[in-house]
């Protein structure tokens, strides 16, 4: 049985500068001002992550102003 392609294809979970969470291909660069986090999985694994790691949705700017 063959996956469809959309199931194989190897995502990059990103975090920027503010705590945000993005997710983009592997084979595609990462953007200026993102970070890698973990190495490169199934888009379903990334969502999972970003799941587990995002828990609080606000900027990190906003987060230290509030503290």
């Amino acid at each position: 049985m063959t996956l469809p392609t959309e199931t194989r294809i190897l995502w990059r979970v990103l975090r920027n500068g503010e705590g945000r969470y993005s997710m983009t291909r592997a084979t595609h660069p990462i953007p200026a001002g993102w970070t890698p986090v973990g190495d490169a999985a199934l888009r379903t694994d990334c969502l999972e992550r970003i799941g587990a790691l995002w828990t609080d949705m606000r900027p990190l700017s906003v987060q230290e102003a509030l503290a």
